[in-house]
Formats: structure tokens, C-alpha cells, sequence
């Protein structure tokens, strides 16, 4: 596991672009390569834009509610637990995987879904693993009983 605290300052700055840029190239592909709106099936259209939709909207809400503890990075002074955080302890990166899975349901490409589950389901894993290991250390028996009260 990569260990944030001894990253340089460039090396973070370098993470910052580049994890998000990793939700982003799906989008490019998408919009680039060939559609076939919901497979050839019309319903898949409206299921996937509705699936992106709660994904979207628990995307937006999660970095509400974190406010000023918003960073790509692991590492806080303080828990989050209001708002979906009550609930789940990633809602942000489920936010994620829903909005480009319904996306590219919706639009039919079978490669940006594959890259959500090859790509972006593992990565969003490796940084909810990185995270739990940082707030564990940093805010020790206060993040557990956390961690055992909620959902990924």
C-alpha cells in the first residue's frame, strides 16, 4: 500500500490530477467512441440515466456534506458521520461507480462499463482501503466504532 505520508509534496500534487483523470477518460471514451443507446433497448436508456442520477445526486451530496474535509487524499483532523456519511463510510466513490455505470448503460458502450468494473471499482476499493487505514491510525477506536456501525 502506498503510504501518503511520505509522498513529496509534487507526488500529491501529481495523485490530485491524476486519480480523478481516471474517472474522466471513460467519459472521453464515451463521448468518442460508438453509441448504442441502451444496448438497442430503450428501457436500459431510462434505467441507466436514473441509476446515474442517484449517483450523481449522492456524489454532490457526500462532497456537501464534507465540506472543508473534501481532499483526494486520505487524512483528516475530523470524522464526518451526518448527512449519507450516517449510512455509508464511501458514499462518494458509490456516487461514482453509479454515475458511470448508468452512464454508459445509458449510452451503450460496453467498454466504458467494463473499464468502470476493470478500472474504477478496483481503484475506488485500493482508496476506501488506503482512507480506513489512515483514519484508523489517526483517529484510532473513534473511527472503528465508525467503520462497524456502517455500510463500504
Amino acid at each position: 500500500m502506498i503510504e501518503i505520508k511520505n509522498l513529496s509534496s509534487n507526488q500529491r500534487f501529481l495523485l490530485n490530477i491524476f486519480v480523478p483523470s481516471l474517472y474522466l477518460l471513460p467519459l472521453i471514451m464515451a463521448y468518442l467512441g460508438p453509441k448504442n443507446f441502451g444496448f438497442g433497448h430503450e428501457e436500459l436508456v431510462y434505467v441507466g440515466l436514473a441509476v446515474g442520477a442517484v449517483g450523481v445526486t449522492l456524489w454532490i451530496l457526500s462532497m456537501l456534506t464534507l465540506g472543508p474535509s473534501l481532499a483526494v487524499l486520505p487524512g483528516t483532523d475530523q470524522l464526518v458521520t451526518r448527512g449519507v456519511y450516517r449510512y455509508v463510510r464511501h458514499p462518494i466513490y458509490v456516487g461514482i461507480v453509479l454515475t458511470l455505470g448508468g452512464l454508459f448503460l445509458a449510452c451503450g458502450s460496453a467498454i466504458c462499463l467494463v473499464y468502470v468494473f476493470v478500472v474504477v471499482v478496483p481503484l475506488n476499493i485500493f482508496r476506501a482501503r488506503s482512507e480506513e487505514s489512515v483514519l484508523c491510525d489517526q483517529l484510532g477506536e473513534t473511527y472503528l466504532k465508525y467503520r462497524n456501525k456502517t455500510y463500504f
